[in-house]
């Protein structure tokens, strides 16, 4: 199963929207016309938009801090994600989340507070599905830090238990925080860990985004047919340092260099153009249409209005 022309063309626009929209929000966090920082996933697009590829609009979406790949790929425009950055009333939280994005009519899950905490209530939204007769699935992407958390193992030994239609997507970048994971973890695999609870894991190239979408296909018809949870990882690099601001100089140049010989946009431009799928013109074009999608999404934030007040108490039990 390998996504067609028409499929990984758009694979390669979200790619190249995500990487733009991310380079132009960290200018402007910089700049501070933003008021909070970014967490940003320079050279991991392909496993954001490469899991979404596969889901539907009923499915649901768990995902992470790192950029903004997975709700670039799940149905979230750049208006949307900026307005929500910017705190304005125009945002899906009406300016109350900042960096936690969500939207719910394309099955985006709010992103929780404390990472890790979304196991248990992925582990929920996808009993949901089960109990209310659909055959809707639940991705749950983290990182292979938020993976050491407690609630990752009970999430597992319940799905299995249960075979619910939820896939557990590792992205791992090689880094926690500002270590690396090898000074963190004996070892270098997530993934295995799966196995003491019966579920069955695969371990792929995150920086392919045939590879990343073929797998996670794989995985999602399967938890479609009732065949229960999957165990994914994605081994990825990310170029960017933690946050912004972040001094870095804990990865090595050398490094970082030989990642970006494997950037997974570069890589997706190759494939299309051995495929006679994408030229040079139309290239510029399509480079041309996101930057300017983009600075409107920067004009829209600026320009929206703040919240009022009152928004704090809406939607609250007390």
């Amino acid at each position: 199963m390998q996504p067609d022309d028409n499929t990984l063309m758009e694979l390669y626009r979200k790619m190249l929207l995500v990487r733009t929209l991310e380079k132009r929000l960290e200018h402007l966090v910089t700049a501070a016309r933003v008021p909070c920082s970014g967490h940003f996933g320079l050279g991991q697009e392909a496993v954001g938009v490469g899991v979404t590829g596969p889901l539907r609009t009923t499915d649901y979406l768990f995902g992470t801090h790192r950029g903004f790949a997975e709700y670039i790929g799940k149905g979230m425009s750049p208006k949307e994600i900026l307005a929500e950055y910017y705190g304005k009333a125009t945002s899906g939280s009406k300016g109350r989340l900042g960096q936690h994005l969500l939207k719910v009519e394309a099955g985006i899950m709010p992103l929780p507070s404390s990472l890790g905490s979304e196991f248990g209530i992925s582990v929920g939204c996808a009993l949901s599905s089960v109990r209310r007769r659909t055959d809707a699935v639940t991705l749950n992407l983290f990182g292979e830090g938020t993976a050491s958390q407690p609630d990752c193992s009970a999430a597992l030994e319940m799905a299995s238990l249960w075979k619910l239609p939820l896939i557990f997507a590792c992205s791992n970048n090689q880094y926690v925080e500002l270590d690396r994971y090898s000074n963190v973890s004996p070892r270098a695999d997530v993934a295995p860990r799966a196995e003491a609870y019966g579920v069955p894991f695969e371990i792929a190239d995150g920086n392919d985004i045939t590879v990343v979408w073929e797998t996670t296909a794989r995985a999602v018809q399967r938890a479609r047919d009732g065949g229960g949870p999957t165990f994914l990882e994605f081994k990825t690099y990310r170029r960017s340092t933690h946050y912004t601001g972040d001094p870095g100089g804990y990865q090595a140049e050398e490094e970082i260099k030989a990642w970006e010989r494997k950037d997974p946009v570069d890589r997706c431009r190759s494939l299309l153009r051995q495929r006679g799928i994408l030229g040079e013109k139309g290239e510029q074009e399509l480079l041309a249409g996101i930057e300017a999608q983009v600075e409107e999404a920067v004009r829209f934030a600026e320009e929206s209005p703040f919240p009022q007040p009152d928004i704090a108490e809406a939607n609250s039990y007390a």
